[in-house]
């Protein structure tokens, strides 16, 4: 257990992540509903029960025919006589004969005989209503052999590998496996993070404030930050700097994949998160060599007989939101099935120069803005840790290096891109 009356020595962002995701795997699988599963990787291969399109079947509203019937209508007017119908919904028991056609609608099983589908635009008929149908059609416009005609198994054939395990499920490949009847499917589940704040300071939105408090952003921000990431947030109500409240919440989050506290991690006589974690399980570390976001916690509680981790992120909303995207949104892809985890980085120019004096790795807020094949990074104007509107201009974090003094204005930089 670490000894906090030692100040730990600070940790490279780098080596921080490694250690954190290190604890984390792919959650286990469950059954969802179909119409549940969008977002969710497939946690098994998908096989296909059947041929589909099961059998022939007409890609056109037209007229089923003998390709040799048709094929020289250019130059004679050919007169067929049509012997039935064929819907989406039905068959037709009819065996095409020389001379005949059978009206056939879009997705209508292609019947014994016929070759080819004529479409109604290239016949004296036009589009019939209903179940009837002329006793004769003229063709006017010859088709090719097999036109019109999907034939069985285009889609996929029985026994083919239809959706891999691992897919993720969008909602064309939903719609693929609601075609093969799918109606319940394996997919890995979506991780339960608790999120909670502390402090006397702060109070709910729609609540009363009194003077000194503050509505609190953290929560709900971090809370909609794990849902962007397909996460499910378990929203805790705020808690007051007091040990006892903070532990009887956490007891309440025992079920949870991960807990993520907000405040209470950095040095101060209310900041509780760091006592708690050592009295109820250990803590790792909660130095991070980066800015904004140097004050994080990582520990391991123990929550009725369960281990749960959990990370403290810092109390200033934009040190919160750069440490989660750092550290918590990573998590929450690794467990939910990602292979790549952490956030695309692009090449920009910087408009403003970038000091570092203190030899930490700086993540300072931009816009980017594409200029055709290049990017330019506009620097938000006060980069201070509790200027939450900055969160809104920024679509990107241009990084400094621990080792890198300076950034010149016009330099190139790495940003590591954001959603908005």
């Amino acid at each position: 257990m670490m000894n906090l009356s030692i100040e730990p020595q600070m940790l490279p962002v780098e080596e921080a992540q490694q250690k954190i995701f290190s604890k984390f795997k792919q959650l286990d699988l469950e059954k969802k509903d179909l119409i549940n599963s969008l977002g969710h990787f497939l946690g098994e291969d998908v096989i296909a029960p059947f041929d589909l399109p099961e059998k022939n079947n007409s890609a056109m509203d037209g007229f089923a025919a003998k390709y040799l019937d048709v094929e020289n209508c250019n130059q004679a007017r050919v007169k067929l006589q049509v012997v039935g119908r064929v819907g989406a919904e039905n068959v037709s028991n009819t065996i095409l004969k020389k001379g005949q056609a059978i009206r056939i609608m879009t997705g209508g099983e292609i019947p014994t005989g016929a070759d080819c589908v004529v479409p109604f635009e290239h016949t004296d008929s036009g589009p019939v209503r209903g179940s009837n149908y002329p006793s004769e059609v003229v063709v006017n416009k010859p088709v090719a052999l097999g036109d019109n005609i999907r034939k069985s198994g285009l889609d996929y054939k029985i026994g083919e590998k239809v959706l891999e395990k691992g897919t993720y499920l969008n909602a064309p490949s939903v719609g693929v496996a609601a075609s093969l009847g799918i109606d319940r499917i394996l997919v890995v589940r979506k991780p339960i993070i608790s999120v909670l704040s502390t402090g006397n300071e702060i109070v709910l939105p729609g609540r009363e404030k009194k003077d000194g408090q503050i509505y609190d952003s953290n929560l709900f921000s971090i809370a909609s930050a794990i849902k962007e990431a397909g996460g499910i947030p378990n929203i805790c109500e705020v808690i007051p700097d007091e040990e006892d409240a903070l532990e009887k919440v956490l007891d309440s989050c025992s079920d949870s994949d991960l807990i993520v506290s907000i405040g209470g991690v950095s040095k101060g006589d209310f900041d509780l998160i760091k006592d708690v974690l050592v009295r109820k399980g250990d803590i790792n570390f909660w130095g991070i060599r980066m800015r904004p976001g140097k004050p994080l916690a990582f520990g391991e509680l123990n929550l009725s007989g369960r281990k749960v981790y959990q990370i403290g992120l810092p109390g200033n909303p934009v040190s919160a939101y750069v440490c989660f995207e750092l550290f918590v949104r990573p998590l929450i892809l690794k467990m939910r099935g990602y292979k790549t985890i952490l956030r695309e980085t692009i090449r920009a120019k910087i408009d403003k120069t970038i000091q570092n004096d203190d030899q930490r790795k700086i993540f300072v807020r931009v816009k980017l803005i594409k200029h055709g094949s290049k990017y330019a990074a506009k620097v938000y104007e006060d980069q201070s840790s509790n200027i939450l509107s900055s969160l809104v201009f920024a679509n990107g974090l241009a990084i400094c290096p621990e080792d890198c003094k300076v950034i010149s204005s016009g330099d190139l930089v790495d940003v590591m891109t954001l959603d908005h």
